[in-house]
């Protein structure tokens, strides 16, 4: 897998915006263990937390990231991991997200190497919710697509402060979610870490 941790590291002072969705927040139960995987610096944990629900464990690629989360928000359990394996055993969660995280990753073995570990870490009908970037239509995304071909598949660019991410076609969504039973599929309206208008998608499913 490309190890951009360095880049997340020194944009440790971002803020992200990928709100959780109603539809993942109704599935969730009272006293559920929820996983973060690519968790930042704990913010979606943090409002999990206020929602009424702590029994969860984010994990970052990012040590700045993490380090962050931990000064800010100490009673979260904020954990550093340096590669794709969770030192957590088969179907100890009951529910993970992934928000922005697959659009940090630009090849489509290493996401499948992702969702491979979150399905292993999920017990059978445990919920999965995504919230990523599908293709955006507007001239300057269509131009930096087209430029970046060079560092992956269509829909991958430089961000131009020195990292690489990748918005998905369609089938792409699609095949995400092998292996588990969608509930749910919504567009979302929102601005990304460089402040920039753009539309998400956001998938809620079950694991078969």
């Amino acid at each position: 897998m490309l190890d951009q941790s360095s880049y997340w590291d020194r944009g440790a002072g971002k803020t992200f915006t990928h709100p959780l969705s109603s539809d993942f927040l109704a599935a969730l139960q009272p006293g559920d263990r929820i996983l973060d995987y690519g968790c930042g610096y704990g913010r979606s944990l943090a409002e999990l937390a206020g929602l009424g629900f702590g029994n969860s464990v984010g994990v970052d690629f990012s040590g700045e990231m993490i380090a962050r989360g931990r000064r800010e928000r100490p009673a979260l359990d904020l954990r550093h991991v340096t590669r794709t394996v969770v030192d957590e055993p088969d179907g100890s969660f009951d529910a993970a997200l992934i928000l922005a995280v697959l659009t940090c990753i630009v090849g489509d073995a290493q996401q499948d190497a992702v969702l491979q570990e979150i399905r292993r870490l999920l017990r059978p009908g445990g919920l999965l919710f995504i919230s990523d970037m599908p293709l955006q239509d507007d001239d300057r995304n269509r131009a930096r697509y087209a430029e970046g071909v060079a560092h992956g598949p269509y829909g991958t660019f430089d961000t131009g402060d020195g990292g690489l991410v990748r918005h998905h076609v369609g089938e792409r969504l699609e095949a995400w979610l092998k292996g588990f039973t969608p509930i749910s599929s919504k567009p979302i309206v929102l601005k990304t870490m460089h402040g920039n208008p753009a539309t998400g998608v956001q998938l809620a499913a079950r694991r078969d």
